[in-house]
């Protein structure tokens, strides 16, 4: 297996270090028999770590999400009656707990999993825990280098500036604050006083009625009315479902008397205030937890983030708790005025990354990673080099460069070329097509503006494919090479990777197929700048 050595640019002079790609093989040839016989033995615990990180992510696709759903909904429910259960009833979860086993076990039974997880020899198992391990890794390491690694740093005074200082400010001010919320009912210097009232009384008020009259005598016959136009199937099992609900749920709902049910709002002191528990603060933390990497909450952040209001409470939160303005102009730098702007243009090329996975056939394990010594490596460029996998691609770093100015005399034009995605993954070629929502080109300008631009940047940075990816990108506007691959998009070969075609069979050893991603090379000058010394 070949490995490029790390070489140094002169632009920007760091080092570029090629990643070497080991295959399956070349991991279990440097694992002694006791690690291989640990990895057997943790198999189930790294598998379900696996799986709790992927209900904890929100990924693995629908099925997986419905179980992030009710993971989330178990949590709440620990949260407000887990103390009640573990008082009086904890022979309730061992009960649980065999119940689930018990329904695990007759699922696996029926469907025939359990006589296929049986037949499963070692080296399935053995590459199932590495892939996993794999994952947990890349996991743990994106906490730790974004949280667990920058919070150390503060606390033990690594950051350069006033960070530690404005964490102790931090603690100070809020704890005051902690105090008032978490302070029990019969320490509070006043009485507290309740609004009791029932959901009779709320829904007999004058704005509650007047929106049920305006949803019951215009929007739900309006609604009725175009289902049953456009939608009478729908409508034939609304109405199935109503008359149901009517039949068996409204007898017991009535039963209850919720509208006659007693409703206790704290009025003073205003909620929280002298009315959380130890039990509120993990309930709404593991809710942030559980909810943080869910598409929905990521809209819902990014929506609120795009709020200039949500943006500078977040600032003066900020600076009233850390007492620091470069904290808090740090979340939103402020732009420079209109007048002082330095004028900048861009100029994007799209570019498309390729990268070649290739397997090799073995008598008793099937399509696999592990490669000969002397041949290509299991992930590789045009060129058969390694290159990293597509869970670890990276993109090249950014490049700033200062040239004199042509337009301010005695100052400097800051040349920058930044490389971002625009698809929102990698795809196998002649597979599938993913598009990316999030890309959008730039506006077009005119021919004089876009010819003058074009020689300014050329002598920096020409349209072309750059030196360090030539190997596994191409221009969007160059064709690509044409590849005749099956369903899966894999190219089958013989011992030596060639005749090349679709078709596997006797004589086909070797396999490849091409992933796509798409990036953009964004190159941009800023006129008139003040080298920083």
């Amino acid at each position: 297996m070949s490995e490029k050595p790390s070489t140094e640019t002169p632009a920007t002079g760091s080092r570029v270090a090629n990643v070497k790609s080991l295959s399956f093989m070349d991991v279990i040839e440097g694992l002694t028999p006791s690690m291989i016989q640990l990895l057997v033995v943790l198999a189930p615990t790294i598998d379900l770590v696996h799986r709790a990180l992927l209900l904890v992510t929100w990924r693995g696709g629908y099925v997986m999400r419905v179980q992030s759903w009710l993971l989330l909904v178990g949590y709440i429910l620990t949260c407000m009656y887990g103390y009640e259960v573990l008082r009086y009833a904890p022979q309730a979860l061992l009960l649980l707990v065999l119940g689930y086993t018990w329904l695990c076990r007759s699922f696996a039974r029926v469907t025939g999993q359990r006589r296929a997880a049986d037949e499963c020899g070692s080296v399935q198992t053995l590459r199932k825990a590495i892939s996993q391990l794999s994952d947990i890794a890349d996991f743990v390491s994106a906490v730790y280098e974004c949280l667990l690694c920058p919070v150390y740093d503060v606390l033990c005074w690594k950051v350069p500036g006033y960070g530690p200082v404005q964490l102790v400010i931090f603690l100070i001010v809020s704890w005051p604050l902690w105090l008032l919320c978490m302070l029990p009912q019969h320490m509070w210097v006043t009485p507290i006083y309740y609004a009791s009232t029932t959901l009779a009384s709320i829904s007999e008020s004058a704005p509650v009625a007047a929106v049920s009259n305006y949803v019951q005598t215009q929007l739900v016959p309006a609604a009725r009315a175009h289902m049953a136009s456009n939608a009478p199937r729908l409508c034939a099992l609304f109405t199935k479902l109503n008359a149901w609900l009517h039949l068996y749920v409204a007898p017991v709902v009535r039963s209850w008397d919720v509208p006659n049910m007693r409703l206790w709002l704290q009025t003073f002191p205003p909620f929280p205030i002298a009315a959380l528990t130890l039990r509120h603060v993990l309930l709404i933390g593991g809710v942030i937890v559980l909810t943080w990497c869910s598409p929905w909450a990521t809209l819902i952040r990014s929506a609120l983030w795009h709020s200039a209001f949500v943006r500078h409470l977040m600032m003066s939160t900020v600076r009233v708790l850390s007492g620091s303005e470069s904290l808090a102009a740090r979340l939103h730098p402020k732009p420079p005025p209109p007048h002082k702007r330095r004028p900048i243009h861009e100029f994007e090329t799209e570019f498309v990354f390729e990268i070649y996975e290739n397997q090799r056939w073995w008598i008793g394990l099937d399509w696999t990673a592990a490669l000969l010594p002397q041949e290509r490596p299991s992930w590789s460029d045009s060129e058969n080099q390694a290159v990293a996998p597509p869970a670890s691609f990276s993109l090249p770093q950014s490049v700033r460069t200062y040239m004199p100015s042509s337009r301010h005399p005695g100052k400097d034009d800051l040349r920058t070329s930044q490389w971002r995605w625009i698809d929102s993954e990698w795809h196998v070629a002649g597979v599938q097509s993913i598009t990316s929502s999030s890309y959008t080109p730039k506006k077009s300008m005119n021919a004089a503006e876009a010819q003058r631009l074009s020689k300014e940047l050329a002598p920096t940075e020409p349209v072309e494919v750059p030196e360090e990816v030539k190997d596994v990108a191409r221009l969007t506007t160059e064709p690509g090479i044409s590849m005749d691959v099956d369903a899966e998009g894999w190219q089958y070969g013989d011992n030596a990777w060639e005749k090349l075609s679709k078709q596997s069979g006797m004589g086909r050893y070797t396999r490849r197929r091409r992933w796509l991603r798409k990036a953009v090379l964004v190159q941009s000058v800023e006129y008139g700048v003040q080298r920083s010394s």
